[in-house]
């Protein structure tokens, strides 16, 4: 299930089945980012039940009678979360309910994309950046000196101005991109990140580990598979089995278990033919290889073979 603003907001709604909140919840488990974005969709959620007849209680004399009755210390929180709900109400009642850009703080700003179509936007330093439906994009009003960080919940195209020297990043997922100035879509999903390069030159690596990181190019298409912390390389038009994976390392490692990672990163059905084989083990590290190269490697160590048929691969 591809999780989304709008399957959200129907969750917010109570209008999901028994079976979507719990696939929510693992979702919401997966990654702290997704609670942190589900939070802040709900803040705008709950905004929408003020009437823009309400705002009036943001009057001084409404404060007034609050400051009567409260410290000084919890009408300041008061007004403070009253302003930031007037501002969601006044977004609303201007009819921009698909398209959200609030400045929670003094620092950031979080863009989230309601419609059913991409979202121009355009930041600070003259990068455009175009966000996906169901998508948010989180950056500072003011780059820091030395880099220029954004972080994607979603999908977007990216047209980054050049600056050799503030290079540009975006943090998605559990993933980690880096440029100076090129053109390329990220598409995060929930078991995987993929990134897609048009024009220039960009790094793309593991947020927890930079050392597990490729460079690419003009017309390369890789992806970071969660589970495994696999990076696997190809081209736009090639199939994910002639992908590259750049570094895959097992250590008396039950075949059963590997056969199962090649098949999320690869995309493909792979099959043990008996038991016997299934609890076979094997220490074993997979440089820049594609999965026939990772298969007939297997095969060759444990004295076995292997059928294929379509995207069907047999062990034997």
């Amino acid at each position: 299930m591809k999780v989304n603003t709008e399957v959200l907001t129907d969750y917010l709604n109570e209008k999901c089945d028994k079976e979507t909140k719990q696939k929510l919840t693992l979702w919401l488990k997966e990654d702290s980012n997704n609670q942190k974005y589900l939070n802040e969709l709900k803040i705008y959620w709950d905004a929408k039940e003020f009437k823009p007849a309400k705002i009036e209680f943001d009057s001084e004399a409404g404060f007034q009678k609050l400051l009567a009755k409260k410290s000084n210390k919890k009408t300041q929180l008061i007004r403070k979360t009253l302003r930031y709900a007037a501002l969601v109400v006044a977004l609303i009642t201007t009819g921009l309910f698909g398209y959200l850009a609030v400045n929670w703080n003094i620092s950031d700003t979080i863009v989230m994309n309601m419609e059913q179509t991409e979202k121009t936007v355009i930041l600070p330093d003259g990068t455009s950046i175009y966000l996906a439906k169901g998508s948010t994009i989180e950056y500072p009003n003011q780059f820091s000196e030395n880099e220029r960080l954004v972080k994607l919940k979603g999908e977007a195209f990216f047209k980054v101005a050049k600056n050799k020297l503030k290079p540009f990043i975006i943090l998605s997922g559990q993933t980690k991109t880096k440029v100076v100035g090129t053109s390329f879509r990220i598409i995060e999903e929930s078991n995987r990140t993929t990134i897609k390069v048009i024009t220039g030159i960009v790094e793309f690596m593991e947020r927890a580990n930079p050392k597990n990181k490729i460079r690419l190019r003009k017309g390369d298409l890789a992806q970071f598979v969660n589970n495994q912390k696999a990076v696997i390389k190809g081209y736009s038009n090639s199939e994910k089995k002639d992908f590259l994976v750049k570094s895959l390392k097992y250590k008396n490692e039950r075949l059963e278990v590997i056969c199962k990672d090649l098949s999320e990163i690869f995309g493909a059905t792979i099959k043990l033919q008996n038991e016997n084989i299934s609890q076979l083990s094997l220490t074993a590290v997979f440089e820049n290889q594609n999965l026939e190269s990772i298969i007939k490697s297997i095969c060759f160590t444990l004295d076995l073979e292997f059928e294929q048929k379509e995207n069907i691969i047999l062990l034997k």
